[in-house]
């Protein structure tokens, strides 16, 4: 192979042989850790902050391909509180929607996996006796089994256990309602599904009760008609409704809304975010809010985490991400976004690429984009610094034992 092909980063063939047998034995590893039988004592775990619903301790997300490791989620560190909006923002390909499939645990697999860290979730699951079963409930009582709060570690579960998380306890609102709604079923079959399968003994009659009273929930005049209807029938806003709906059949704890007005016009995004505002303190849950809109963000979130190639690089309550951004990343994403103060021709834009994410730098992601640089940012990654009780920031401008010349 020519020098020329080996600085553009071209892999010979026997590379790529060696990438490949090297990547199969770590993916054979992990999938055995997925599809094992295990004990519930083994992904049993206790929440760090007991006022925490949700917290994501040190998670790295890889792919692997025959160029090499993407890490696409390298080393991520934040938590949801009870009752709360996190809302995680930052460019395309930052590591945002991967972060929501680790929590899912819905990955392609053999290449997608879950290669290391926590993902803790205070779930409230059915009592189990010791055959596995749910616990009937004492007469009388407002749910058909015993329920008792239990708090999972998510990256350890085997897969055929995830069903007690997924869909019921964390439920997730995708980007594009049309290709997330099959379009062979009808609304109703659809969302009568998840009362099927996350509660036991239903009946057709439940289902459909549960089901007609989501679309209510929602604001869907004529919740019979849509009930019957196909997706191709309904607008991108009823569609993106409906989703909502499936969400909260379930009554679950966590939802996480990817990019949920994706596609939408400015009218119905409103709609749709003053639905999720009303929605999250009738469910008495909390929310995770991916997005790339800082005004979305502005509006609906508590708490901000900003993420970066795959790392969080700020992270605090909104009014500090907004009014006092540290991390120059951050201070440009602001400044990209156009304002009626603007006065300037041309928007601003943050100079430069992300870095290939198979081969990051061993310092700073940002450093070749930032106009802050100093010496210390050539050394190691920096690390997360406090400024505030709420506020942490990844950037070698706040740590004051590092070189600044």
């Amino acid at each position: 192979m020519s020098k020329e092909k080996k600085a553009r980063g071209y892999l010979s063939g026997r590379e790529i042989r060696a990438i490949t047998k090297a990547n199969k034995k770590v993916m054979k590893r992990l999938e055995a850790q997925k599809y094992r039988k295990a004990e519930e004592s083994e992904f049993l775990t206790e929440m760090k902050d007991p006022g925490n619903i949700l917290e994501i301790d040190n998670l790295h997300t890889y792919f692997f391909t025959e160029q090499g490791v993407v890490k696409a989620v390298n080393g991520v560190s934040f938590n949801i509180p009870k009752n709360a909006t996190v809302g995680i923002v930052g460019e395309s390909g930052c590591g945002k929607s991967v972060t929501s499939m680790s929590v899912m645990r819905l990955l392609q697999g053999p290449q997608g996996q879950i290669y290391s860290g926590s993902i803790r979730f205070k779930a409230y699951d059915y009592k189990l006796d010791e055959k596995g079963k749910p616990v009937p409930a004492p007469a009388g009582s407002a749910t058909p089994y015993e329920m008792e709060e239990k708090v999972y570690d998510i990256a350890q579960m085997p897969m055929r256990e995830i069903h007690r998380i997924r869909g019921k306890q964390i439920a997730m609102i995708f980007q594009e309602p049309m290709t997330s709604l099959n379009p062979v079923f009808t609304i109703g079959q659809q969302l009568d599904e998840v009362t099927f399968i996350h509660t036991p003994g239903a009946t057709k009659e439940d289902a459909k009760a549960r089901s007609i009273e989501m679309l209510n929930l929602v604001g869907i005049a004529m919740p019979e008609r849509v009930y019957g209807a196909f997706p191709h029938e309904l607008s991108g806003g009823m569609r993106q409704r409906v989703m909502i709906a499936m969400a909260l059949a379930a009554d679950p704890r966590l939802i996480i809304a990817d990019e949920p007005t994706t596609a939408l016009d400015v009218t119905i995004q409103a709609q749709i975010l003053d639905l999720l505002r009303n929605l999250k303190d009738k469910i008495d849950g909390s929310i995770l809010l991916i997005t790339h809109d800082l005004g979305v963000i502005a509006e609906m979130a508590d708490y901000v985490v900003v993420m970066y190639a795959g790392k969080v690089i700020e992270q605090g309550t909104v009014e500090e991400i907004f009014h006092n951004p540290m991390h120059p990343y951050t201070i440009g994403l602001q400044k990209s976004k156009p304002t009626l103060q603007s006065n300037d021709d041309t928007l601003f834009n943050i100079p430069g690429n992300v870095p290939n994410p198979i081969n990051m730098p061993d310092y700073c992601y940002f450093k070749e984009r930032c106009d802050k640089c100093v010496k210390a940012c050539s050394g190691e990654y920096p690390c997360m610094v406090q400024v505030s009780p709420t506020h942490f920031v990844a950037c070698h401008l706040y740590d004051k034992e590092v070189d600044h010349g």
